[in-house]
Order: C-alpha cells, then sequence, then structure tokens
C-alpha cells in the first residue's frame, strides 16, 4: 500500500514539473528574445551621434578667452558591459592671448590614443552616477574611476609610466622639454562639484628624469645642456582647494632640486595659482664637463659672473651655498618666476653681485664675451658630433 502511494506521488510530481518547464520554456524564450534585443541595441547603438553630443557639449561649456577644445575620432561599444571605446582623443589647449606686439603661441595638445569607460547600472539606481575608466595616453597608462552625484564629485587616478612632459600645461609651466617616466595615484574630493573646495592627496614618483635637449634655451638665451634629475618625489595633499606640497626632491647626477608651498586651485587648471619657492643647485662635474658649460658658469676661481648668472638674474638668485632659487607665482598657463630672497651680497668667487651685473647688463661686454665663448664651444661640440655621425 506505502508503495502504490509512493509512486501516485512521484507520478503527480512529475506531472507538476512538465507543468511547470512547459510555462518555464516560454518565460525562456521571452528572457532569450530581450537578450538579444539588449545585445543587438549595445552594439548597433549610434555611437557616432553620441560622440558628437560629447564633444559638442564640452565644448559649448568651455568659456574665457582662450578656450580649450575636444576633439574625438571615432566611438564605439566596449567589452566591458556596459561601457564605451572613444579612440583619437585630443584636447586642443589654447594658450592664453599674446600681449600687443607678441607673437600668439600655437595651441598644445593632450592626445589619448584609446579611452574606455564603463558605466555602474547599480549607482544609477542609487541616484548617482559612477564609471571606471582607462586610457592609453602619454606615453602609459590612466586607469581610475569617477562618480557625480549632486553633492559632491570623486576622482580616482592611478599613473603607470606616463610622460610628465607631453602634459601641455606642465611643459609651458617648466618652459624646457622633460624626457622620462611618472608613476602614482591621485585622489579628489570635490563637494558641490567644485574645485575649489577639492580634498585630497597626491603622490607621485618618477626615475631618470631629463631636462632640457641642448636645444631648448632659458629665457631664450642659454641652450642648456641636459640635466639628468634622477629620482623624482612628489607627496601633496589638498585641503579646502589649496594643494600643499609636503615633498617636492629630485636627485640626480647632474642636480638637486626641491620644491615647496602651495598651488589653489580653479575650475580650470592652468588658471589655478601658484605660490611656490624653488632651489636647485648643479653638481660640479656638470658645470666643468665642456667649454660649454665652463662658460655658461664661469670658472671656478673667477670673479666674473657666468653667462647663466648674468642672463638669469632676473628670474633666479644665486643663494651663499651656491645653489639658485626663485619664487614661482602666477596661473599655471604664464607662471612668473622672480629672485628669491638670501643671494650673495659678497665678491667672491663665483658670485653675482649688484656691480658686476650692473657692468654686465649695461656695458656688456663681459657678458658678450661670455656669450661668444659658450656660442662658439656650442658650435665645435655640434660639429664634432655631426664629423661622429658622418661616415
Amino acid at each position: 500500500m506505502k508503495a502504490i502511494n509512493l509512486n501516485a506521488i512521484k507520478l503527480n510530481a512529475l506531472k507538476l514539473n512538465a507543468a511547470k518547464l512547459k510555462h518555464l520554456r516560454w518565460v525562456g524564450y521571452g528572457v532569450g528574445y530581450l537578450l538579444l534585443f539588449a545585445i543587438f541595441a549595445y552594439v548597433s547603438f549610434p555611437y557616432d551621434r553620441l560622440r558628437q553630443f560629447v564633444v559638442a557639449s564640452y565644448n559649448a561649456a568651455q568659456t574665457g578667452v582662450a578656450p580649450n577644445r575636444l576633439e574625438i575620432d571615432s566611438m564605439s561599444w566596449s567589452w566591458r558591459f556596459p561601457g564605451i571605446v572613444a579612440e583619437g582623443v585630443r584636447l586642443v589647449v589654447s594658450a592664453p592671448p599674446a600681449p600687443d606686439g607678441e607673437k600668439q603661441p600655437p595651441p598644445q595638445y593632450l592626445e589619448e590614443e584609446k579611452v574606455f569607460v564603463s558605466a555602474s547600472a547599480l549607482a544609477f539606481v542609487g541616484g548617482s552616477r559612477r564609471a571606471s575608466f582607462g586610457a592609453d595616453a602619454l606615453g602609459g597608462e590612466i586607469t581610475g574611476w569617477a562618480s557625480d552625484s549632486d553633492a559632491a564629485r570623486k576622482l580616482e587616478l592611478e599613473l603607470d609610466d606616463v610622460e610628465p612632459g607631453s602634459i601641455p600645461q606642465l611643459a609651458s609651466a617648466i618652459g624646457l622639454p622633460l624626457a622620462g617616466t611618472l608613476s602614482g595615484h591621485v585622489s579628489l574630493d570635490l563637494p558641490e562639484r567644485n574645485l575649489m573646495k577639492a580634498e585630497g592627496s597626491v603622490e607621485l614618483t618618477a626615475e631618470d628624469l631629463v631636462l632640457g635637449d641642448n636645444k631648448a634655451k632659458i629665457a631664450n638665451a642659454i641652450a642648456l645642456p641636459e640635466l639628468h634629475m634622477g629620482a623624482f618625489s612628489l607627496k601633496a595633499q589638498i585641503s579646502g582647494g589649496r594643494l600643499k606640497i609636503d615633498e617636492c626632491t629630485a636627485q640626480g647626477r647632474d642636480v638637486e632640486l626641491s620644491l615647496g608651498g602651495s598651488v589653489r586651485l580653479r575650475p580650470r587648471i592652468e588658471s589655478s595659482l601658484a605660490d611656490l619657492d624653488l632651489k636647485f643647485s648643479f653638481s660640479d662635474k656638470y658645470k666643468t664637463q665642456s667649454d660649454l658649460t665652463k662658460a655658461l658658469f664661469g670658472q671656478p676661481d673667477s670673479k666674473v659672473p657666468g653667462l647663466f648668472d648674468t642672463v638669469t638674474s632676473s628670474s633666479l638668485s644665486k643663494q651663499e651655498d651656491g645653489a639658485y632659487a626663485a619664487r614661482l607665482t602666477g596661473p599655471f598657463s604664464r607662471i612668473k618666476p622672480r629672485p628669491a630672497a638670501g643671494a650673495r651680497k659678497s665678491g667672491a668667487s663665483g658670485t653675482t653681485t649688484p656691480s658686476l651685473r650692473r657692468k654686465a647688463t649695461t656695458r656688456g661686454a663681459g657678458a658678450r664675451r661670455l656669450r661668444q665663448k659658450a656660442e662658439a664651444a656650442e658650435a665645435e661640440e655640434n660639429t664634432e658630433a655631426s664629423g661622429e655621425e658622418t661616415p
């Protein structure tokens, strides 16, 4: 009797499961259709129209006398669902208007070969927008995430072997070519979406930085030989829209450098206001490595200032320890260096006293001789280099 009841129960269960499977089959058909429709819509979405909308929206939001301009070659779907991939992304950084009578500098380009953005669907449910992103840019990789809500914006960046010399704002601020790679982390929290209220931190490190290329000139007068800056480290805290530098040093075979101070952030990075103290010194080996550098920095036992001291006297001051110092102030796009306090006052070897500077700048005899010597040494080195390259 028990066996008969068990068989009846099993038979009823099988009938019930068959009925459920029949309904589940139709449910599966519907889910499969919706999934295929979503994939088709995702792949065939008019991404070119989206590209045009992104470019037009960004460019329309730019203001000021020298607005930036965004350009994107193409946009498509990404395997990181849901997301997009943009190729040929360029930010055209316009130079500020030149003073009357001066030639307008050409615009600079911040280029990224490929950028992907992947949105978070769960964040939309919570009323905010969150996306992870990555880019093959500046010779390296940039990854991170960003979130946006009515209350705040947040940004996390990871930099891996990017080339800082490819950043137009940084290149303009330095005024000389910069080679090398940079890695590190940047964290930003923008209350009310306002960069002037930013909180966060910056940690960056670099190896084998090289400043200059033997061609670019300081103050449009001196083609400084390559400076191997070696290891570089930057640590800074951001509070209330002010970036305060805790550590910024470079120690290499040719130069030692330190930078301190702060930067008041503005909505446009190039408009951010710098208030920095720069100090650096050249190694004795670098200053005496060739006839050119000897002419630039002067002979060790000479009381006549070198060409470098003469030309940079309006922007750098020579300290008691032989180092050079400057105050860097103004917006990033046109930082104005001026001599720092603590210049040498005596007429000891290698100094730049006011009387010597006055003689060099007014009568110009000593400066002209040093300049001619430097140009002759540079021409001789270039001739020798070209002779070595010719078979």
